[in-house]
């Protein structure tokens, strides 16, 4: 009987060793790409300028180019069931990016378009922001894409018509906020249209 229990405590450590002196499994899964209804959401090739204006006064932005890349995350961990080993599964995700700079000022326009993967579906996710050398920044937050229905942070308000400077722009994403830039308007067949830096002074796209 001694024999017996002695086995089966035996048994029941080495099984114990397996289990927990096992390292989690990595899994890759494939490349994992922006959809292209999402990549359209940064209407530029790259290495255009923009100008906005104030009054009399210009800036002028000009894109430093279009950059794409793929960042290895890890989306989901399976721990399911006791005998089973940890699976972390990673993938290659799509990030594309285009900043505007202005020599003339501080002020820059950044576009960032992100894949992302969880448990539950995938999404891209689009971030448009002006800001300055002093790090103030406005950023909106849309969601482009998604095959689940959770909040992912969106972060921006909608108008079918917006007039800025007697300016009238249509389909516009916007946002407003108690920090400079105080107000950023956009729409997808321009790209940022609008601006304002002070309860005075909003810049609109020329």
């Amino acid at each position: 009987m001694k024999l017996v229990r002695y086995i089966f405590i035996l048994g029941l450590f080495y099984l114990l060793i397996l289990l927990f002196g096992c390292s989690p499994k990595s899994v890759t899964t494939d490349y994992q790409d922006l959809k292209s209804s999402s990549k359209s959401w940064i209407p530029f090739y790259g290495y255009e300028s923009v100008t906005f204006e104030f009054d009399t006064n210009t800036m002028v932005f000009t894109g430093i180019g279009k950059e794409t890349s793929y960042d290895y995350i890890r989306y989901m961990t399976d721990q399911s069931g006791f005998f089973n080993v940890q699976k972390d599964y990673y993938a290659y995700l799509e990030r594309q990016s285009l900043i505007f700079e202005s020599p003339t000022t501080d002020y820059f326009i950044t576009y960032y378009l992100e894949r992302d993967k969880g448990d539950t579906g995938d999404w891209d996710i689009f971030k448009v922001s002006v800001g300055d050398g002093d790090y103030y920044k406005s950023e909106m937050k849309i969601v482009t894409y998604e095959t689940d229905k959770y909040d992912k942070g969106e972060r921006f308000s909608y108008k079918a018509t917006v007039t800025l400077n007697e300016k009238v722009f249509n389909d516009v994403y916007y946002l407003k906020q108690e920090r400079r830039p105080f107000e950023i308007y956009y729409t997808q067949a321009q790209g940022i249209v609008a601006f304002k830096l002070s309860a005075k002074e909003t810049w609109t796209i020329k």
